[in-house]
């Protein structure tokens, strides 16, 4: 007990997963309220972490100050910001075809990549999000692409996504086998939990060494594997 309580001192960033862990759908979790303003008050830093790609920073930010938990956009990671992060590493000016939400879109689009419908040249990259506007016509064209070796990227390998009243939305993960299934290819990368590119991210921002970083999360598999 006393040395986990050591191991817990030394953290200096911790991260949190949201539904299911702060909040369940649009009910803030028991116990939560004014939690944030402790770890404040202890001079100790935060993010919330999500893989959901098809939401951006301001959808985040606005439903959990409707919560009554204030943050700002700098307080929040998707993966989408790993995906970002990988792409400004190997290849910052990248022509990305990209199966995504107009969020994600955005998301990539306003960090200098250019985006292309695959109809003519050729896409160094294609990126698969959680694509809630799906089209037949895209996805076909993107096959074709990886099937021809242009290397593709996942921002998260969730394959169902929790709803309300116990249902569920198929996710990236579930696209990701899709695409497998057609092309016998899997991605290069998968950026999203519980993959370390959200961990080099933060060690990035932050200057926090990982003995310094603790996840609280709700899924074995996904956050505590991450952590």
């Amino acid at each position: 007990m006393t040395q986990n309580l050591d191991r817990l001192k030394k953290i200096k960033c911790f991260l949190f997963d949201m539904d299911g862990t702060i909040n369940l759908g649009n009910t803030l979790i028991d116990g939560m309220e004014g939690f944030f303003d402790k770890l404040t008050n202890a001079s100790r830093s935060f993010y919330l972490v999500t893989n959901n790609s098809s939401k951006d920073h301001q959808h985040y930010v606005k439903k959990m100050n409707g919560l009554g938990v204030t943050v700002t956009e700098e307080d929040i990671l998707i993966s989408s910001d790993a995906l970002i992060y990988f792409l400004q590493e190997k290849m910052p000016q990248a022509k990305l075809l990209v199966l995504g939400t107009p969020e994600l879109q955005n998301s990539l689009s306003n960090s200098g990549f250019n985006l292309v419908d695959g109809e003519m040249s050729r896409p160094d990259y294609v990126v698969v999000g959680f694509d809630m506007t799906l089209a037949y016509d895209k996805l076909a064209r993107a096959c074709r692409w990886i099937d021809k070796g242009a290397p593709y990227l996942a921002t998260h390998p969730d394959v169902r996504c929790p709803i309300e009243n116990g249902e569920f939305l198929p996710d990236c993960g579930a696209m990701i086998e899709l695409i497998k299934t057609a092309t016998g290819v899997s991605p290069l990368v998968i950026c999203g939990k519980p993959h370390h590119y959200l961990v080099d991210l933060l060690m990035s921002k932050t200057g926090c060494a990982k003995e310094e970083i603790a996840m609280v999360g709700d899924r074995l598999k996904t956050h505590i594997v991450f952590g």
